[in-house]
């Protein structure tokens, strides 16, 4: 990513706003932006970049967030995105809403997600909610607005996943039999599937200098984590500053994944060919259309930085 003293931005030492050599405003949008790590990276992200979109599912929460944000950060247009991601129909919408206002997207940070919760509940498209919000509608936003992530030219998405992904063993929305559900194992069925789709994105962006990474962010203490786990977390701070540092590093030849701001060797079956093309198919046949980096994601993460 083209930028000005950008490690310094992500570890929280500046607020200097971060500039493309080209003089053109920088855009970011963060997905899950009223709560936890999402409200912590919005707070950040306001004082460097000139225009931040914050998508969350309340009105209330959005106006209350975008009216704490304006004031403090006069420089940046600070834009609400509201839409649910247990809904394909309201992906759709946000994605063509920010479509007619904007021709292109620097930044794109998909941090929404949900605990679910047990017996198994299903959205109105059909879908076991967990794999719905936390993976099939990032990727149909991803999927809406890729043309706006090449436009950028320079352009940076950071899927925020977590470890537990390393213990789910198999990828699908279905989990038919409700009797075998359980909200923690599809919760890492979900990030898995996330960090594979991660792997082929980064791939396809090989020929061009746009790049992706997962981010396993950290234990953090957020309302998710309290929906999973009794334990408790983190600084929620911390987590965000591993968020920033993940959306303006500068990675390296097949580096996509970081723990915290560390580089990582991912999971073997994240590369694995075979287990990313089943991936792509059953996602394209659930969301009813082509992914448009499928073609181009067999050759591995990409070597390509800004």
């Amino acid at each position: 990513m083209e930028s000005v003293e950008i490690n310094s931005v992500a570890r929280g030492r500046s607020e200097r706003r971060i500039a493309t050599s080209s003089g053109r405003r920088l855009l970011a949008l963060v997905t899950g932006a009223t709560d936890g790590i999402g409200e912590a990276v919005s707070h950040r992200l306001a004082g460097i970049v000139d225009t931040l979109l914050v998508h969350g599912k309340s009105a209330s929460l959005l106006s209350a967030l975008a009216a704490e944000l304006a004031p403090a950060h006069p420089g940046t247009s600070i834009v609400p995105i509201l839409g649910d991601l247990r809904s394909f129909a309201d992906v759709r919408r946000m994605a063509a809403s920010i479509r007619t206002t904007f021709d292109h997207i620097d930044i794109l940070i998909n941090n929404a997600a949900t605990a679910g919760q047990h017996p198994r509940t299903l959205t109105e498209d059909g879908n076991e909610s967990i794999f719905q919000v936390n993976y099939l509608s990032p990727v149909l936003l991803v999927a809406e607005l890729y043309d706006l992530l090449l436009a950028a030219r320079c352009c940076r998405v950071v899927n925020v996943v977590c470890d537990i992904h390393r213990q789910a063993r198999t990828i699908g929305p279905g989990f038919a039999d409700s009797r075998r559900y359980h909200p923690l194992i599809a919760y890492a069925q979900s990030k898995f599937a996330l960090a594979v789709h991660t792997a082929s994105l980064a791939s396809a962006f090989a020929e061009s200098r746009c790049t992706a990474v997962c981010l396993d962010p950290g234990v953090a203490e957020t309302k998710l984590r309290r929906k999973l786990v009794v334990l408790p977390g983190g600084v929620v701070s911390e987590a965000a500053d591993n968020v920033l540092y993940a959306a303006t590093m500068r990675p390296k030849a097949r580096e996509f994944y970081l723990k915290g701001k560390e580089i990582v060797q991912p999971e073997p079956e994240l590369l694995r060919a075979p287990v990313r093309r089943a991936l792509e198919e059953m996602t394209e046949d659930v969301l009813g259309r082509q992914l448009p980096w499928a073609e181009t994601s067999e050759a591995g993460p990409s070597s390509a930085y800004c």
